[in-house]
C-alpha cells in the first residue's frame, strides 16, 4: 500500500500525545484515517510487536476518556498486514466534538485544514453547535427592532401582492411575541446586509464599482438588473442563415440563477457581503457560507438540497423571484448544455463560490467604444434599453441631484447612451435649473 498524507490522511511514525486532537479534527471535518507506523514520506516502519499491545490500549482509552461527545461509533482501528495501525474516522454527527478535560473552545476544539489540524475559532464551534441542533439564524428575534418595510411594500405592490402587516406572521418576519425576526431584518429597509458589485477590466482594473443596500428583496431587484446590462450579446451571421444568430455571454437563466443562489443561502449569521463579479472572460459570485447540513455539490448538482434560510427562500418565491426550490444549480447546468467551458462550482469551510464562463470571452466593450456600440446596441436591442432606463432610475431615486457625467460613469455607458435613454423615457424629468436643479421620477407602475 501507498501512504501519503492528505487533507483526510495522517501519518505517524509512532504513538504520540496529541492522538486526541487530531481525532477530533477529523471528527469535526469530513472524517479521515490516521496510519500509526509510516514515517511522513510515506515509508512504512511498522509498529513492534511488543508495542501492539499497548496501542491498543491507548487508542481504546482516548475513545472511552478523552474526547466528547463519545466517537466510539464514529471510529475503528486495526493492524494491517504491513504492522501498521489504522484509525478509520468517519465525519461525526453531534459535532462539535472536543477534549474532555478542555470542553467545547478553542483550546479543547480542533479542525482539519488541508494536511493539518488546528484550533476552531468561536464562530466555528458555534456553527457546529447551531447546525447539529437545527438552529436557524433567520428565525431568531432580531437586534434590531425599529425596522421599517418601504422597499419591499412597493415592490409587493407593483407584482399585485399584499405585503401587510397582517401577513408577517405567516411570513415569519415576526414571532410568537409579535417582535421582528432576524428574517424582518433582512427584508426590511435597515438590512446591514450588503452587495458588492466590482467590473474588471482586462488589467484587473475596476471598470465599475457598487455597493446595494437597503432590503435585502430589493437588492434582488436592483442587482439583477443591474448584472443583466454586463450580459452582453454578440451577434453573428451564418453563412447560408437570412438571420444573424445571438448569444449571450452568460446563457439562459444562469447568471440570474447564480445570484439568486447566493442571496437564498448565504451565511447571513456572519454579516459577510455577497459578491458579484465581472472579469472579461467570466462572472463570479460568491456569498458566505458552505453548503448547508454538510452536502456536498454533487448533491446540489441532483437538486438535493437543505436550506439555511428556508422562510426567506418561501418568500422570494411568493415574490415571484425564484420558481422551484433547489434547482438553480440544475439551471445553470441546463443553460451551458454544449458549452466547451462549463460552470464551476467552488466550496470551502466559509463560503460558496460560482464561476460561469462567458460565451464571449473577449468581454465588456471598453470605454472609448461604448458610443458605438450602444448606438448599434440600441437599435438592435430594445430590452437593453428598457433595462438601462430602469438602471438610471434607480440611480436617481438613490441621489436626484446626479449628473449625466456621473451615471454614465456609474453604468459604465456613453454620455450619448444616457442622454437618449433619458429623451425617450417619459417617466424621468428634469425639474430647475442646469445648476440647482434635480431628478424626478413618474413611476406609472406604482401609481
Amino acid at each position: 500500500m501507498r501512504y501519503e498524507e492528505s487533507d483526510r490522511i495522517e501519518l505517524k511514525r509512532q504513538m504520540v500525545d496529541d492522538l486526541d486532537k487530531e481525532i477530533v479534527a477529523f471528527l469535526n471535518a469530513h472524517g479521515g484515517t490516521i496510519y500509526i507506523g509510516v514515517d511522513d514520506d510515506g515509508k512504512v516502519v511498522g509498529v513492534p510487536q511488543t508495542l501492539k499491545d499497548e496501542y491498543d490500549e491507548k487508542v481504546s482509552a482516548i475513545l472511552s476518556n478523552n474526547i466528547k461527545p463519545n466517537p466510539r461509533n464514529k471510529t475503528e482501528f486495526s493492524f494491517n498486514d504491513e504492522n501498521v495501525l489504522a484509525i478509520d474516522i468517519k465525519e461525526g454527527d453531534s459535532k462539535p466534538y472536543y477534549l474532555t478535560n478542555k470542553g467545547p473552545k478553542p483550546s479543547g476544539t480542533y479542525i482539519r485544514v488541508g494536511r493539518s489540524k488546528r484550533p476552531a475559532t468561536d464562530n466555528e464551534i458555534l456553527m457546529m453547535i447551531r447546525d447539529g441542533s437545527g438552529w436557524l439564524w433567520e428565525s431568531q428575534t432580531s437586534k434590531e427592532q425599529d425596522l421599517t418595510f418601504d422597499e419591499i411594500s412597493k415592490i409587493a405592490k407593483r407584482k399585485g401582492l399584499d405585503f401587510g402587516v397582517h401577513k408577517f406572521r405567516n411570513l415569519k418576519i415576526i414571532n410568537r411575541n409579535g417582535e421582528f425576526t432576524n428574517l424582518g431584518l433582512l427584508v426590511s429597509d435597515q438590512n446591514p446586509i450588503e452587495v458588492k458589485f466590482a467590473v474588471y477590466d482586462k488589467n484587473l482594473d475596476f471598470k465599475v464599482k457598487e455597493e446595494f443596500h437597503g432590503s435585502i428583496v430589493a437588492i434582488a431587484d436592483d442587482v439583477l438588473k443591474y448584472a443583466e446590462l454586463f450580459n452582453a450579446t454578440s451577434a453573428k451571421i451564418i453563412p447560408g442563415q437570412i438571420s444573424r444568430v445571438e448569444t449571450k455571454s452568460y446563457p439562459g437563466a444562469s447568471l440570474r440563477e447564480a445570484i439568486l443562489n447566493a442571496l437564498c443561502h448565504a451565511e447571513y449569521f456572519a454579516l459577510s457581503n455577497i459578491k458579484i463579479e465581472f472579469f472579461p472572460d467570466k462572472a463570479k459570485v460568491t456569498n458566505p457560507g458552505n453548503i448547508y447540513n454538510d452536502g456536498t455539490i454533487e448533491d446540489i448538482k441532483n437538486g438535493i438540497q437543505s436550506f439555511r434560510n428556508p422562510s426567506l427562500v418561501i418568500l422570494l418565491n411568493k415574490l415571484g423571484y425564484i420558481e422551484n426550490y433547489g434547482t438553480g444549480i440544475q439551471r445553470i447546468l441546463e443553460a451551458y448544455q454544449g458549452a466547451e467551458h462549463q460552470p464551476e462550482f467552488y466550496v470551502s469551510k466559509s463560503y460558496f463560490m460560482v464561476t460561469l464562463h462567458s460565451l464571449n470571452p473577449i468581454g465588456i466593450s471598453d470605454t472609448q467604444n461604448d458610443t458605438q456600440n450602444d448606438t448599434q446596441n440600441d437599435t438592435q436591442n430594445d430590452t437593453q434599453k428598457i433595462k438601462i432606463v430602469d438602471l438610471i432610475k434607480d440611480a436617481i431615486r438613490k441621489n436626484p441631484s446626479i449628473t449625466r457625467e456621473e451615471l454614465a460613469e456609474k453604468l459604465s455607458k456613453s454620455k450619448a447612451t444616457i442622454a437618449r435613454a433619458i429623451k425617450k423615457s417619459e417617466e424621468i424629468k428634469f425639474v430647475g435649473s442646469s445648476k440647482t436643479g434635480h431628478w424626478e421620477i413618474i413611476d406609472k407602475k406604482e401609481d
